[in-house]
């Protein structure tokens, strides 16, 4: 990684500055927020982490943007129209957006960039940023929901050239893109960091560079990076380019790399932080502070999670064999009521409808006769007997144990089962890995689409924790891009989430919610619907 800050003493002055004047009050406080770990790159086309996506959602601004209901509105694109089959969307940007170049960044594009480069951000700048998503070199982990632009899978493939793909810059200022069928999520994907513009001049004049460091970024948003230091922070501050800079509220946000969760709570309330997410414990600790809010977001899942990738555990009914003879009694005993309906949190979206408004109820897989299904598995692997690590956390540790007898006591001596504690941002960091066989954890999902966290199981995924490889699944998710209205989405989302519990891909148990908290007299912090992407834009302290 290229190093963004050398100079130690810079770093530590750094620091002294935003812990002293985070308080700052007003329209133009400094405000300080942690992340869990220093972002590997910024490019918006192939972040997948929380802290990452965090930044980029204050320095770039898509076309479209979700309001705090739910609601599409306009960003970058002031107005747009579809035809009537909503296959074709017709963009109108906004004529005062303007790319904020640093100093450091014009030297990468020369040294007469202010009188030469066009620093206007226009209709070809996003068709360069959706283009570069859908290349195959480019990785972008986001790019199957774009599938239904027309001909983007098999530009994805490589099949066809990009200039085949339904993106169209008519002009500076308009911007065309052409589906192959209509799709209900199509503006909610375009609010996605992999759908931020791209200037493709900068681009190219960073060789391959771009995100890796702030000389090597220009920004369209309410923000700009200023500051990157390895594994301290990053800070960023209000635009003077932002066409309505005027509505930018703090002088600027800084991103704390802090992965230590129990110090959040004391960060917060002795004003280190502005905001911070928080535990449940913490959440009803800071509750009962005056002066103090606490947003509350059911965003997450704790699952059984079955690693498919797994040598022991690739066999379906191997792993049939071990989820049917799961006590759910013994989760409940320990830690309360199994109420999970599914996979998908109840407040994310298929299209602007609300999951749980669709669904009902999810069955959980069930067999009579768990030893009959777990034997005729090992059959099939020639196997005698398998041998499989529960990962979870410490504090579940007991749950697990418990647990694990009764599945020995159902599978016998063909079953053999260990338990492995950790603390929890190990224990995050191998189930992404894949570093699991089976682990008890929570599930947490980026971004607000059902369709987002359905596309995680797939094969293809960049951010596939399961590592399954299932072809009836990968076309269960082509069938949701295909859907023509809400309710068909929704019920291809249903068929797809049942699919993957069925399949013993993951046992949801119970919903949890996501707790943020916000300093004392903070205000005007926004979250997207998972609660994970806070925006600071119009954020104050009194």
């Amino acid at each position: 990684m290229l190093k963004r800050l050398t100079c130690l003493s810079l770093v530590l002055l750094m620091l002294l500055s935003f812990c002293s004047c985070g308080g700052d009050k007003g329209a133009d406080a400094q405000l300080v927020y942690p992340i869990d770990k220093d972002p590997r790159y910024l490019d918006p086309q192939i972040i997948y982490d929380i802290g990452a996506k965090n930044i980029i959602a204050n320095c770039f601004e898509g076309l479209v943007a979700i309001d705090s209901d739910g609601s599409i509105i306009p960003a970058a694109a002031e107005s747009w129209e579809t035809n009537t089959a909503e296959t074709r969307y017709t963009f109108h940007l906004r004529k005062d957006m303007k790319w904020k170049v640093t100093s450091a960044a014009g030297r990468v594009l020369g040294e007469n960039y202010e009188t030469e480069f066009d620093s206007r951000v226009t209709a070809h700048d996003f068709a360069f940023g959706l283009t570069r998503a859908l290349l195959p070199e480019t990785l972008c982990p986001g790019a199957d929901s774009l599938f239904s632009v027309k001909n983007a899978k098999k530009v994805y493939k490589g099949t066809l050239k990009p200039s085949a793909l339904g993106i169209k810059a008519l002009d500076d200022y308009t911007l065309q893109i052409t589906l192959s069928q209509a799709d209900p999520d199509f503006l909610y994907t375009l609010t996605e960091s992999y759908c931020m513009p791209c200037n493709e001049e900068f681009f190219e004049k960073t060789g391959g560079r771009y995100g890796l460091a702030t000389r090597y970024l220009i920004y369209n948003g309410p923000f700009y990076i200023n500051n990157w230091a390895d594994d301290v922070s990053v800070s960023v501050r209000k635009s003077d380019a932002y066409h309505s800079k005027d509505e930018v509220m703090p002088a600027s946000v800084y991103y704390s790399i802090n992965n230590e969760q129990p110090t959040r709570l004391k960060k917060l309330t002795d004003a280190t932080y502005s905001a911070a997410p928080l535990t449940e414990k913490q959440a009803v600790e800071l509750s009962e502070k005056k002066d103090y809010t606490v947003n509350t977001f059911p965003s997450s899942v704790t699952a059984l999670i079955l690693n498919c990738g797994d040598e022991a555990l690739k066999n379906e009914n191997i792993r049939k064999g071990i989820v049917s003879s799961f006590d759910y009694s013994v989760i409940e005993n320990a830690l309360g009521e199994c109420d999970a309906p599914g996979l998908i949190p109840d407040s994310f979206l298929t299209g602007s409808l609300k999951f749980s408004e669709y669904r009902k109820e999810t069955d959980r897989y069930s067999n009579p006769s768990p030893l009959t299904v777990f034997k005729k598995g090992l059959s099939e692997t020639e196997q005698t007997g398998v041998s499989v690590t529960v990962l979870c956390s410490e504090e579940n540790e007991n749950t697990v144990r418990a647990l694990m007898q009764s599945w020995q006591s159902v599978l016998g001596v063909s079953f053999t089962v260990y338990a492995e504690a950790t603390d929890e941002v190990t224990l995050r960091e191998r189930i992404s890995s894949g570093d699991y066989q089976i682990a008890l954890a929570d599930i947490s999902f980026t971004g607000n689409r059902a369709y987002s966290i359905l596309s995680s199981f797939s094969s293809s995924s960049k951010n596939s924790f399961t590592f399954l490889k299932d072809k009836n699944y990968n076309s269960l998710l082509s069938e949701m891009k295909k859907a023509d209205g809400i309710a068909p989405l929704s019920a291809r989302a249903k068929k797809a989430e049942q699919y993957l519990i069925s399949a013993c891909v993951a046992v949801p148990l119970y919903k949890k919610d996501n707790y943020y908290g916000l300093g004392k007299k903070v205000s005007g912090v926004v979250h997207n619907v998972s609660g994970e992407i806070v925006y600071f834009k119009t954020a104050v302290k009194k």
